[in-house]
């Protein structure tokens, strides 16, 4: 989650299926905090979940900040 721009054109170079959620879509957090969850469940490190947790934040305070760019995805 540090390099999240990395991470999509790894994926994008490779071929390899992605899926990304915009700080504006509406779903974003909620999004986020269950796949968080299911993560810890799975056992991911704690380095990843505490990166977890960053992106989150950051989409929350988008959308508190940015309340007029957060809409249903189209």
């Amino acid at each position: 989650m540090k390099d999240q721009k990395a991470i999509l054109h790894k994926c994008l170079r490779n071929d390899w299926p992605a899926f990304v959620i915009s700080g504006t879509d509406i779903c974003a957090i909620e999004t986020m905090e269950a796949y968080y969850e299911i993560a810890k469940t799975k056992g991911c490190s704690e380095a990843f979940l505490k990166d977890m947790k960053l992106v989150i934040d950051e989409m929350k305070q988008f959308q508190t900040e940015e309340p007029d760019h957060v809409k249903v995805p189209d």
